[in-house]
């Protein structure tokens, strides 16, 4: 259990609030050790837990995590549904990351509206929220001078939307296809962080990821 540490302090968390038995526990790390699925995700396709029991869950892992998650970029992901909002939550958390989940563009918009350093570092932003609420949010993060420039990594189940994204001007780090695989969220994130860096180190103005990408 030594090789999964986020996976195991998950476990325990679980364990601990009586949502799972240690059984189910042990069940679910070793289908994770063969096909290197998220602990969480397995657990819920078990039918051993609940998503909304699974988002929770990640919260308080995090939480428990406390003085050794404050280095770590917090990253906001926006998605109404609550299985893969989990599920996106804990690929990111077991890759290293704080993650703060937003169940639409209201709680969203709350968490930027977070004073530094509790604001989100990056978006992995759900466009397909209720009444087009993912682009209206991005269009209103855009058009505020505080999070203009925060990098948003979009996830999408709709290739057009892209184009309609940059029709409207509306720069993303990256714009990716559900259902997206966990080494792609993973990397995504990743290149959004550089970029933001990269932006705050230099005057000169960076293309987003989407626009820059060969089609």
């Amino acid at each position: 259990m030594s090789e999964h540490h986020g996976s195991t302090l998950l476990g325990q968390v679980l364990v601990s609030g009586g949502l799972i038995t240690p059984e189910e526990l042990e069940q679910a790390l070793s289908q994770q050790h063969w096909s290197g699925e998220p602990l969480g995700q397995i657990l819920v396709a078990m039918g051993a837990l609940a998503p909304n029991q699974l988002d929770r869950a990640l919260q308080e892992q995090a939480r428990l995590r406390g003085e050794a998650a404050a280095g770590r970029p917090l990253v906001l992901v926006v998605e109404d549904d609550l299985e893969a909002g989990a599920v996106e939550a804990e690929i990111l958390e077991e890759a290293g990351y704080q993650v703060r989940i937003a169940h639409n563009e209201a709680e969203a918009m709350a968490a930027m509206m977070e004073p530094e350093p509790a604001r989100p570092k990056v978006i992995v932003l759900d466009l397909g929220l209720p009444q087009r609420g993912g682009v209206e949010f991005l269009t209103v993060l855009r058009k505020n001078g505080g999070t203009q420039g925060v990098p948003v990594v979009i996830l999408s189940g709709h290739l057009e939307m892209e184009d309609e994204l940059q029709e409207r001007g509306l720069e993303v780090s990256d714009f990716l296809t559900k259902p997206a695989r966990a080494r792609h969220l993973v990397e995504a994130v990743a290149r959004a962080l550089r970029q933001s860096s990269a932006c705050a180190a230099s005057p000169v103005p960076q293309a987003s990821g989407a626009a820059a990408r060969a089609r």
